[in-house]
């Protein structure tokens, strides 16, 4: 979970973006990674894709109705707050609606990267995103309508799971054990049906390898803050690197 790449002065970090509101401990090696770095490398950041939650054009997300049960789909749109940045439901983009759906059902607190962003800014250190809202929702827009619906279908019949998967990941992430947090995950609605995983993890992953080559000075310690599932799995993001890596 906090890994070196073998020879230089990169770090990789799996972090959790969300903990669960009952367990917010956060382990000792997540403030130790953050002490040794000079500067911090994100995913990118959350407030400038709010903007593209929202569909100026089809698709939208009221088009993934015809393609759910009634009931899944009026579970839903019930489900669905009636104003803020999520609202109407049937005028976001269909990725955005699952995106946001697992949220509206879990109780959580902010995770790993809200906490070191302000550490970052109160202390000057200095900070890098690996891609820019677009290109995340670039991504997110190649998942087909049918695997997206299907996922919904399968979130409204177990409106439990989101949580249930949320203190399990926490807890093998809290154990540092990767094994574990990949097979939790591949029990989700999000990573169990095609074009789901390969959008919000393999492509990802891709982009930001090429990407790391250019932006890594091999004079600073570089700490790389990545949700956790991009470090596991087959097209992990080590994987992509074509490094050797070691744990810290």
């Amino acid at each position: 979970m906090y890994l070196q790449l073998t020879g230089t002065h990169v770090r990789l970090l799996g972090s959790m973006h969300l903990f669960p509101a009952t367990s917010r401990r956060t382990p000792p090696w997540v403030a130790e990674a953050y002490d040794w770095a000079d500067a911090l490398i994100f995913e990118s950041d959350p407030a400038t894709i709010v903007p593209l939650l929202r569909a100026s054009a089809p698709p939208r997300a009221a088009q993934l109705q015809p393609l759910m049960s009634a009931d899944a789909w009026t579970q839903l749109h019930t489900l669905w707050p009636a104003d803020g940045a999520l609202a109407p439901l049937d005028d976001l983009r269909p990725w955005a609606a699952l995106i946001a759906a697992p949220t509206l059902l879990q109780q959580v607190v902010e995770g790993v990267e809200p906490r070191m962003l302000r550490s970052a800014i109160a202390q000057a250190k200095p900070y890098r995103y690996l891609e820019t809202a677009a290109e995340v929702a670039a991504a997110l827009e190649s998942i087909p309508l049918d695997a997206l619906a299907a996922a919904l279908t399968m979130l409204m019949a177990d409106r439990d799971e989101p949580q249930r998967t949320l203190e399990l990941m926490h807890a093998g992430w809290l154990a540092g054990d990767l094994q574990a947090v990949q097979r939790i995950a591949a029990e989700s609605p999000f990573f169990d049906l095609p074009g789901i995983r390969q959008a919000i993890l393999n492509v990802r992953n891709r982009a930001w390898a090429a990407r790391l080559e250019s932006l890594l000075d091999p004079a600073e310690r570089t700490l790389v803050v990545v949700g956790a599932l991009h470090l596991c799995g087959p097209g992990n993001l080590m994987e992509c690197l074509a490094r050797p890596v070691e744990s810290v």
